[in-house]
């Protein structure tokens, strides 16, 4: 090696300790909506618990949001069965029984601690079942002198079709709109729930989306079906329009964000208490404020809002036909079916603040030779590697590669980097709270 040879890799690797971490240092949280289709403590539920586990393994939510669990019982087995076992850094919040109409179906929180902390809870008593608020700190490192916070509002409205049901749906929707006067108006919130909504034409939702609220909040994905028209002679356009799907989710252009139902069939489920028909509505929602859209200190990442397990293409079927194979695995599908009749939803939201506990890379990833190298990049991991995507970026921030981690070899993983531009690169993951550097020569 010449000596100017040398000294470029020396300054290389000088420049590289002096550039920052600005641009990825952030933390993001995964948020996951799931009903749980009546679980208990009961035998059903137990036998059910391991598809959970494979459900959670493929989605690695940060904060997991449920409704239709039974009793604390249930919400116990599944927490040490199902959560624990999938991510030890779990906690859940306190179980609270619904005071609402004497309902006898609950909704929980499970959540990440090395990312979120769980300041305080309260049930919000309405029609139907309450709403549960759960205010976190994200565990950022500024989290002392200026926390985010994340006001988290789930909830279970009234199902099924008709007037009255539309009603005390949005009587419900009325309640938690009112319970917006109880928090801050520049609060970053989402509520999330199996609100059973068949358009987005229902007076719920259109109340829910009301720029005029204290918060405004909206859907993430904006993706209303068709208005009504305009007929004054219609007093009630759901009913005239009923035979029509054009106004409804129901239909196969929407076939992508349906959630409901899973199954055409009970038979040969562990629960066969689920609600037939094969996927033909987008019941299942996370809505956020309007501020994630437009804030630079918590935001939406863009195109993260996803039905788990709708390939696009499942229409009027049950979600684990092979006719409705793509991106989600056989597998996963097959387990979603057992676990319930509706499918969860998700949706990201990052913050530039690094999560004050995170694990950093020097403890889990570390390069077996040198940082500075020229047509592979040779690692080597801890025994407690958890992480899932090895992510490479540019220094503009443009994600270059992505690696996955399975049966990684004794730990050690060689990267081929011949068709990277010589310049300095970024390994990042999203469970690690820094990234690291190499240059490539």
């Amino acid at each position: 090696m010449t000596l100017l040879t040398s000294f470029k890799r020396a300054l290389l690797f000088f420049t590289l300790l002096l550039l920052g971490f600005q641009s990825f240092g952030q933390t993001r949280i995964k948020a996951m909506m799931y009903n749980l289709l009546n679980y208990s403590n009961s035998t059903v539920s137990q036998n059910k618990t391991p598809f959970l586990k494979t459900v959670l393994d493929e989605i690695h939510p940060d904060l997991f949001m449920v409704c239709e669990l039974v009793n604390e019982a249930g919400s116990n087995y599944m927490f040490n069965n199902a959560i624990v076992p999938h991510n030890s850094d779990f906690e859940k919040a306190t179980f609270q029984i619904n005071q609402s109409s004497g309902a006898n179906l609950q909704q929980m929180v499970y959540y990440n601690s090395k990312k979120l902390v769980l300041e305080t809870s309260r049930v919000i008593v309405a029609d139907t079942r309450d709403i549960n608020h759960y205010t976190f700190k994200i565990n950022t490192e500024n989290v002392a002198t200026n926390p985010i916070r994340l006001e988290v509002f789930v909830s279970h409205l009234k199902a099924s079709t008709g007037s009255s049901n539309r009603q005390r749906r949005l009587a419900s929707v009325e309640d938690f709109v009112v319970s917006l006067n109880d928090i801050p108006e520049t609060s970053y919130v989402l509520f999330a729930g199996d609100f059973n909504f068949y358009s987005s034409n229902e007076e719920g939702y259109q109340r829910l989306i009301d720029g005029g609220n204290r918060v405004v909040m909206i859907d993430p994905i904006n993706r209303p079906a068709t208005p009504f028209p305009n007929n004054p002679s219609v007093t009630d356009p759901f009913t005239f329009y009923s035979s029509s799907s054009t106004y409804f989710w129901r239909n196969s252009s929407y076939a992508d964000i349906h959630t409901q139902s899973t199954r055409t069939s009970n038979t040969g489920l562990i629960d066969t208490s689920g609600a037939l028909g094969g996927l033909d509505d987008r019941f299942d929602f996370i809505m956020m404020s309007e501020n994630f859209n437009t804030s630079s200190d918590l935001f939406y990442v863009n195109n993260s809002y996803q039905s788990i397990g709708n390939n696009s293409n499942c229409y009027n079927l049950s979600i684990d036909n092979s006719n409705c194979s793509g991106t989600y695995s056989q597998s996963l599908r097959d387990a979603l079916l057992q676990v319930s009749d509706h499918l969860p939803v998700v949706m990201e939201i990052e913050t530039p603040q690094n999560t004050l506990s995170t694990e950093s890379y020097s403890q889990i990833v570390q390069f077996q030779n040198s940082n500075i190298v020229e047509n592979s990049l040779d690692l080597k991991f801890s025994n407690n590697l958890k992480i899932k995507d090895l992510n490479i970026y540019n220094t503009n921030g443009q994600l270059i590669k992505s690696v996955k981690l399975k049966n990684v070899p004794e730990n050690t993983l060689t990267i081929d980097v011949q068709h990277l531009s010589k310049g300095i690169y970024y390994l990042s993951a999203q469970n690690l709270n820094k990234p690291i550097k190499f240059v490539k020569i």
